[in-house]
């Protein structure tokens, strides 16, 4: 019953553990029933953990005065009831021509990012949105017509990444009974009853016609997202701990995957990496597709090394030996630098430079009160500075250079040292070469010498870090 509402959802949120006491919870309020009943509710029920409300509205400027109009009437409502509005807008067609995604796609992007603006401004813990079990239940048919997989499928959770949706166990047609049995206005979008959106069509003749063949279809499809979302729990953690071991610390590339850990994976975890190592870099997840990381998948099981596939944002993934690098695709043409300047690292005991769009900073200190252990990555070596002739020398790979690696008798090819090492050819360039006497000590990041190296004799020991440019 429509008087029982206020219950269901205080229960839900209970269960859900969705509101805590004092919390400052922002309200993303469209002026339809959906975010208008979810407003009125957590008003009435704000009593019970002592929360503040604050109301958030985003014009898509779709409509012309129809969205001006909505925007005004959702400032009143929310004067009404003493609650602080906060009003945005955005040009949803620009982004939408920009990004290259559908004007829905766009809407919803520009509405999540002023919400999280006004969120960050004025400290709101919480983001409560009006989803419903049907928006749900549209969801799970909207991504199964798009090919998704299980992590599609599984749906919104009541809790995610600090938004809230305290109305996801209720049905729009409880709310609806609600706000007229309550005498609580709200507005209609037109645009909700254009069948040119695949949503509107699945709302209003799919689903209609399923539920001919199963009236409880709601109730089956929430089972089957339960499932879902538990498996996806598991798989997401199972995913993350292989990421973690096939992920290549300290590459010029930025970021890079180890092929051979990366095959060793079942398949299921293979995709889930190649995901979860586009968000590291930093390609939009909205944009990827299946046939993004099935062309991932060929390029890293390919037995012939090179190659590259290019994905949304302007990035490009190359195979490089037995690695795969992200790289925004203008660094992935750019030819070798001009010849740089050398630098000279001053006799002092501490200090910092720039070079090649490496910073490196240098201090210097007492073997006995110095730190117990040595670097713990090669973006950082220890030198005996009493062998040291200052200043030290900052310079470009030359092709001839040759050093003598710490522990082998014998030079080597720095050419060498790369290609065994799999580093990009375009990136050979970029790495900076640390020298004494003329001698090369340290090749940043990948090699040191075997000159000026700490001994047991050691008293005085120099320490670079050296900081790659994003």
């Amino acid at each position: 019953m429509a008087s029982s509402l206020p219950h269901q959802v205080l229960a839900f949120i209970r269960i859900q553990n969705l509101i805590q006491p004092q919390d400052r919870i922002l309200v993303a309020v469209s002026g339809g029933p959906d975010s208008t009943a979810l407003l009125h509710l957590l008003h009435r029920l704000a009593g019970h953990w002592a929360i503040a409300l604050g109301v958030a509205h985003f014009d898509h400027a779709l409509r012309g005065e129809a969205s001006q109009a909505e925007a005004a009437w959702v400032q009143d409502l929310a004067a009404s009831l003493g609650l602080p509005c906060h009003g945005g807008s955005g040009d949803v067609r620009r982004y939408q021509k920009d990004q290259k995604v559908s004007c829905q796609v766009a809407a919803r992007d520009l509405r999540h990012r002023f919400l999280r603006e006004v969120q960050e401004k004025y400290g709101y813990q919480k983001i409560a949105l009006g989803h419903t079990a049907d928006d749900q239940l549209e969801l799970f048919f909207l991504r199964l017509l798009r090919g998704t997989g299980p992590e599609g499928l599984k749906g919104m959770r009541p809790r995610e990444r600090g938004l809230i949706r305290p109305l996801l166990g209720m049905s729009k047609a409880a709310l609806l009974a609600w706000l007229a049995n309550e005498g609580l206005p709200y507005r209609q979008d037109a645009s909700n009853l254009d069948r040119r959106y695949r949503r509107n069509q699945i709302r209003l003749d799919l689903i209609p016609r399923l539920l001919a063949y199963n009236p409880r279809l709601p109730e089956a499809v929430a089972r089957l997202q339960a499932l879902l979302q538990e498996q996806e729990d598991y798989l997401a953690q199972e995913a993350q701990r292989a990421f973690t071991a096939v992920q290549l610390p300290g590459e010029m590339a930025g970021f890079g995957l180890s092929r051979p850990g990366l095959l060793e994976l079942q398949p299921v975890l293979q995709k889930r990496v190649l995901l979860l190592a586009c968000a590291a870099a930093g390609v939009p997840r909205q944009r990827l597709t299946q046939h993004h990381l099935t062309a991932l998948g060929h390029l890293a099981q390919r037995p012939q090394t090179g190659g590259a596939v290019s994905l949304p944002g302007a990035w490009q993934v190359q195979r490089t030996g037995d690695q795969l690098c992200w790289l925004p695709a203008s660094r992935s043409t750019v030819p070798a630098p001009p010849l740089a300047q050398e630098v000279l690292l001053a006799p002092t005991a501490a200090g910092t430079c720039t070079f090649l769009n490496w910073t490196l900073t240098w201090d210097t200190f007492c073997r006995s009160n110095g730190p117990a252990a040595g670097p713990e990555d090669r973006t950082t070596v220890w030198l005996d500075a009493d062998c040291l002739q200052f200043p030290l020398k900052l310079r470009q790979w030359r092709p001839g250079d040759r050093l003598q690696p710490m522990g082998l008798r014998g030079t080597k090819k720095l050419q060498d040292l790369f290609v065994d090492a799999k580093i990009p050819r375009d990136q050979r360039p970029f790495m900076p070469i640390l020298l004494s006497r003329d001698e090369i000590i340290w090749v940043v990041g990948l090699r040191q010498a075997e000159g000026a190296k700490v001994t047991p004799q050691t008293r005085r020991i120099l320490q670079v870090r050296a900081q790659p440019a994003a």
